[in-house]
């Protein structure tokens, strides 16, 4: 029987007594799946390890509010089933709410390891709940065996995200349906694992032309995956996969 998967915020230490507080937690192990003292759970805290835990106990404590705290302990630890192997950072141009949350959902599930939400001229929403993004990249990282959980950025503008890849010198690439055909450029094998890899895919209409321009004028190679034209969500995946399986 498959164990259910948590993400915790705190540093498990396997020779210690782990107490989960999160009252969102502790509803989600004893109220939705309605585990009990004896049960196990796999808990991870994002460093790359999971780590099979026993409940011991709920709610016993003198200061702690019963109904928020469950007490446990480690009884295996074994490495994560999944750890990205390439940092990658995905811009993402801003497209409507649950577009955008399908695409950190899948992103997560690649292996992305920081979601930034752009804001470009053909964005026509310009706002996100951060907290609800978070939320959904742990709940893919749980389900997908995932050892770690992407961080999600504030939205910034794409002028800024591009000012941050010149001045740190990070490898990047841009998708449009106008760019030189990615498998002719083999951009994946250029880059090496051990470095970061900014990847920019466009809201819905693709980038302007003026956008175009600032990643020529900032030297990042702009592609694409073929004559179709994608939708931004379909691009991000197909990208994505190129990507992270591609060497």
């Amino acid at each position: 029987m498959r164990l259910h998967r948590f993400y915790t915020t705190e540093q498990i230490n396997p020779q210690s007594e782990i107490v989960i507080y999160s009252a969102e937690l502790v509803n989600q192990i004893r109220k939705v799946f309605r585990l009990k003292t004896g049960d196990s759970v796999v808990l991870f805290d994002g460093l790359g390890s999971d780590y099979e835990c026993v409940i011991d106990r709920f709610g016993e404590g003198s200061k702690i509010k019963s109904d928020n705290t469950i007490f446990l302990h480690v009884a295996t630890t074994k490495r994560s089933a999944f750890l990205p192997a390439r940092e990658i950072i995905l811009c993402a141009g801003i497209v409507k709410r649950d577009t955008f949350e399908w695409i950190v959902e899948k992103a997560t599930e690649l292996g992305v390891t920081k979601i930034i939400p752009i804001i470009a001229e053909r964005s026509e929403k310009k706002a996100l709940n951060g907290v609800r993004l978070k939320k959904i990249a742990i709940e893919a990282s749980e389900q997908s065996g995932r050892g770690n959980v992407p961080e999600i950025h504030p939205i910034i503008s794409l002028k800024e995200a591009v000012e941050w890849v010149s001045a740190k010198k990070i490898n990047a690439v841009a998708f449009h349906t106008e760019g030189e055909v990615l498998a002719r450029r083999d951009f994946a094998s250029e880059v090496s694992p051990r470095y970061q890899l900014e990847v920019f895919i466009g809201p819905e209409g693709g980038w302007s032309h003026d956008e175009i321009d600032l990643f020529h004028k900032n030297k990042i190679p702009v592609v694409c995956l073929g004559n179709q034209v994608l939708r931004s969500e379909t691009a991000v995946v197909s990208a994505l996969s190129v990507l992270v399986f591609g060497n």
